[in-house]
């Protein structure tokens, strides 16, 4: 089958949904959950990545969705608004001379997109794998010292194979691999594979932000051979990584009750595409359809507002998907950013991200209850007691919500957990609990429905949690909720969270840092790459940008 003949029925899957409301509002909860999810989380979408077509497809699917319910656009005339941002590397204009022979970027060799650039000369040295383990006994550097000032040839298997991964699980991360060899003098490492069972690099370099130390570059099977034929050769390097500009879409439109004030549901309807750095997926590249993450949430909202349009409400309700979230919240963000929310209007926001996998004990972690003085109030009026919901008060967590709760909206978060399938191509349609999804629906819109009872809502600071989406940073943190959208001109701080370095020192939401020690920052990878350097109980002087003027902060880690 084509990729023009899946797509074509595709369309036609969007035409024949969108037609016919009437007849759509007879059909079930369940089997409108079933229609949305099989439709965004289906192949022919191609895991729905920001800034690809595949989610302009999901845009349109959703904006026609919204059409079919009656909602009016959000965005002046569009149900759909822009925002831009860099992704992905282009690194075509780099070269690589060995010997004085020249090879191709992209035939012979290309960089990793995380790989620092810039320009080095050195001869070559067979570092091995790269690794020193005392369990398992393995040393590529007993000589370390008389390595400085090269460039390490560097295998991206494990001794024995990649069957031994495991066994050397702690020091095998090639990011791990290439930080040790800087630490021992790598001008730059050149990685090569001569273990046919082993996969992909990009998918065995771990999910820490920000750059490598050196430039590193990948040898395809011809340059490998060569450079292992040619010990100590001579090479001139250019590695070239220039972020890549491209543009997401965020989605929205209205239930218009002739109200003063609003609510907004959302979810975040982009994936992993065909997997990237946070693909937990360790094969080669497959489509992750996100039926859970996040095609489950955007199915909950869509019934949702179905439910909601034809309600007796004393407010509004923005119904909202977001782009780019797996990205950084980009989409959710850009909308705050963009002065699109006018935030003294909206009551709160409520988030909807993985609720598609409800185990037996009909667990739901709702985030967000300590956000408003009120919120207590409104989930004690909901009778509903199905479900076993597992309040935290937050609002500090890695899905949109934050965006509006930095913004001072109240806000609450609907999550059914954590489980194998999360970020690998095996989280399909197949696996989802629609009954649950049902059940979710239930419980917010009885939340929503009894929110009339309440003139107002009162935000409140609440405290700060991890991420449910996984912390994969160790070692030093300034305690700031940075802006990845940023506009390289030094990172902007979003949130300052309490008790921690950055708050201590006098840190503010708004704060440009422009440096940290000797490292100038222009965007979220100086930044992580500044952290790096760091370490835990020494201070360091961070400058900062506050309302264009220049200050100096002593931030003890």
């Amino acid at each position: 089958m084509t990729k023009f003949f899946i797509y074509l029925l595709f369309v036609f899957a969007v035409a024949v949904t969108a037609c016919n409301t009437d007849e759509k509002n007879k059909i079930s909860t369940v089997e409108n959950l079933k229609n949305h999810i099989e439709i965004l989380a289906s192949d022919s979408l191609g895991g729905r990545e920001a800034g690809t077509e595949n989610e302009i497809k999901a845009r349109d699917y959703i904006v026609t969705q919204m059409k079919a319910m009656g909602l009016k656009p959000y965005f002046g005339d569009s149900f759909f608004k822009s925002f831009d941002f860099k992704d992905g590397a282009d690194y075509s204009k780099s070269t690589l001379i060995v010997n004085g022979k020249s090879f191709d970027v992209g035939t012979d060799f290309y960089p990793l997109n995380k790989s620092r650039s810039g320009e080095v000369e050195g001869s070559i040295v067979d570092a091995g794998y790269g690794i020193m383990s005392s369990k398992p006994s393995h040393n590529d550097y007993p000589n370390h010292n008389i390595l400085d000032g090269k460039i390490f040839l560097m295998e991206m298997s494990v001794p024995g194979g990649a069957g031994n991964w495991e066994s050397y699980a702690e020091v095998a991360d090639l990011d791990k691999r290439i930080e040790l060899a800087s630490k021992f003098g790598a001008k730059a490492v050149i990685l090569i594979n001569s273990d046919s069972t082993f996969d992909d690099p990009r998918k065995m370099i771990s999910n820490n932000p920000g750059r490598t130390a050196i430039p590193v570059i990948v040898a395809k099977k011809s340059l490998a051979a060569f450079l292992k034929d040619n010990p100590g050769a001579e090479v001139s390097m250019n590695v070239s990584v220039k972020k890549i500009d491209k543009t997401g879409y965020n989605v929205a439109g209205v239930i218009d009750n002739g109200a003063s004030a609003s609510i907004i549901i959302g979810a975040h309807y982009d994936h992993l595409g065909m997997g990237g750095e946070t693909s937990r997926y360790h094969g080669p590249p497959a489509v992750h359809n996100g039926a859970d993450d996040n095609a489950s949430g955007v199915a909950a909202v869509l019934e949702l507002a179905r439910r909601l349009k034809d309600k007796k409400l004393n407010y509004n309700v923005l119904v909202m998907n977001f782009s780019g979230e797996e990205k950084g919240l980009l989409g959710s963000s850009a909308l705050i950013r963009q002065n699109e929310i006018d935030k003294d209007s909206i009551l709160c926001m409520l988030n909807f991200d993985m609720v598609g996998r409800m185990d037996s004990a009909l667990d739901l972690t709702v985030f967000g209850t300590g956000t408003a003085l009120e919120w207590d109030s409104v989930l004690g009026l909901v009778k509903y007691d199905t479900l076993n919901i597992k309040p935290a008060p937050s609002g500090i967590g890695g899905s949109d919500q934050m965006s509006f709760y930095l913004d001072s909206i109240p806000v609450l978060f609907f999550f059914t957990g954590f489980h194998n399938d999360y970020h690998t191509p095996s989280d399909d349609a197949d696996r989802i609990n629609y009954q649950g999804i049902e059940m979710v629906v239930d419980y917010a819109a009885s939340i929503i429905e009894n929110l009339n009872d309440f003139d107002g809502l009162t935000y409140h600071k609440a405290k700060a949690r991890t991420s449910h989406k996984g912390n994969y940073r160790k070692g030093p943190t300034l305690g700031i909720v940075p802006d990845y959208g940023g506009t390289g001109e030094g990172l902007t701080v979003q949130a300052v969270l309490d008790d921690r370095p950055a708050a201590k020192a006098g840190l503010q939401k708004g704060d440009v840092i422009i440096k940290i020690g000797d490292t100038e920052i222009k965007d979220i990878y100086d930044y992580m790459d500044a952290l790096k350097k760091c370490s835990k109980g020494k201070s360091y002087e961070v400058v900062i940008l506050r309302k264009g003027e220049k200050l100096n902060k002593k931030v003890e880690l």
